[in-house]
C-alpha cells in the first residue's frame, strides 16, 4: 500500500564547449508502493496494490503497468492530485545529488479502509506499507493484518514531511529502513547493526537497516544479535529504487520461509541488480535464479510456533 509517482530524472550527458554542463531528462514510473508491487510481482509473488491514483495519462500508464505484471486487484481511490511527482538530479556515477517530491495529502486515502480492502488483507501473507500514509489508515491496516496473523511490514517514508513518527513503530512486525531514517527515529548515530538492535526494542519483531555500499544489518526477536552483511560489489548506473528492491526481496522470501539472514542476502542481491540496470525497478529480478527460487512457508512471528 502506497504511492504511484511519475519520476523525472535529470543526469549529466557531458558539456557544451567543454564548459557548460548538458543535462538530459528521463521519465520513469516510481513511488515506493508502486516499486514494491512491481518488484514483488517480478519475484513471482501474487501481489495486490492499494493507494491513491488520478485521472490523467500518468495514472492510466502506471495502473496499466501493474495490471500487465499481474498485480490485481488494484484498490485505488481517484483524486485530482492522486499521482505524485518526483524530480531527482543524478551525478555522473548515477548517484542522487538532490531530489524533490510532491505527494497527495495522506488523509485523502482514508476511505480505502473498508470491507473490500479488509478482504484482500485477510487473504495475504504480508502487507507492505509506506510509513508516510495517514496514521488512522496505518492503524486500521495493522489491526486488520494482525487479526489474521499476517506480517505488517513498514518503510518509514516522508520523515521530512511528518517527522520520525516513532510512536507508529509498534504497528509493524517488520521494519525496513536506511541508516539515515534509523538515526532520525532513534536520535542517535550508529552503524546499521547498532540501529537495528535499538529499533528492535521499540516494537517490531524484525528490523532491517541498510547503508548503501556499506551493506545492511538485520535483527529479530529470535536472533537479537544483529547480522551484518556486505553489499554486493558492482558498478552503479542509478541507485534509485535500490532500497525498495531490497525490501521487496526480503519480504517475499521471508514469507516463503527464509530466515531473516537468508532473506537479507537475497535483498542485497536484488539491490545490486537494480543499481546496475538504470531503472528504479529492474526486469532482471524476474530471471535471477536465486531470487525466483520458490520456497514454501507462511509468516510466523519470531518466537511463535508455526501452525
Amino acid at each position: 500500500m502506497g504511492s504511484l509517482v511519475m519520476d523525472r530524472k535529470y543526469f549529466s550527458t557531458g558539456t557544451m564547449g567543454g564548459a557548460d554542463p548538458v543535462w538530459g531528462v528521463q521519465r520513469h514510473h516510481g513511488g515506493v508502493g508502486r516499486n514494491i508491487a512491481v518488484n514483488s510481482a517480478r519475484l513471482g509473488a501474487r501481489t495486490v496494490f492499494a493507494g491513491l491514483s488520478g485521472f490523467g495519462r500518468d495514472a492510466v500508464d502506471l495502473e496499466a503497468e501493474l495490471t500487465v505484471l499481474g498485480v490485481r486487484p488494484l484498490h485505488v481511490l481517484r483524486t485530482d492530485d492522486g499521482i505524485g511527482h518526483w524530480d531527482v538530479l543524478l551525478d555522473e556515477r548515477g548517484r542522487q545529488i538532490t531530489s524533490r517530491i510532491t505527494l497527495p495529502d495522506p488523509a485523502t486515502a482514508r476511505p480505502l479502509a473498508g470491507p473490500e480492502l479488509a478482504g484482500t488483507v485477510a487473504a495475504a501473507k504480508a502487507v507492505v506499507t509506506e510509513g508516510g500514509l495517514d496514521e488512522d489508515l496505518l492503524t486500521w491496516l495493522s489491526r486488520a493484518a494482525r487479526a489474521k496473523g499476517i506480517a505488517m511490514c513498514g518503510l518509514p517514508t516522508r520523515q521530512q514531511d511528518f517527522g520520525p513518527r516513532a510512536h507508529l513503530l509498534p504497528l509493524y512486525d517488520v521494519l525496513l529502513l536506511n541508516n539515515r531514517e534509523a538515526q532520525t527515529l532513534t536520535g542517535l548515530p550508529g552503524t546499521p547493526a547498532e540501529q537495528a538492535r535499538r529499533l528492535l526494542e521499540r516494537g517490531p519483531r524484525v528490523v532491517v537497516v541498510t547503508a548503501g555500499a556499506d551493506g545492511a544489518a538485520v535483527a529479530s526477536t529470535e536472533q537479537p544479535v544483529p547480522l551484518a552483511l556486505p553489499a554486493e560489489a558492482g558498478p552503479c548506473t542509478d541507485d534509485t529504487g535500490a532500497g525498495d528492491a531490497l525490501a521487496s526481496a526480503f519480504v517475499v522470501h521471508l514469507v516463503r520461509g527464509a530466515s531473516p539472514g537468508a532473506a537479507l542476502a537475497l535483498g542485497l542481491r536484488a539491490a545490486r541488480l537494480t543499481i546496475g540496470c538504470g531503472q528504479s525497478t529492474c526486469r532482471t529480478l524476474a530471471t535471477d535464479p536465486a531470487l525466483t527460487a520458490r520456497r514454501t512457508g507462511r509468516w510466523t512471528p519470531p518466537g511463535a510456533r508455526a501452525s
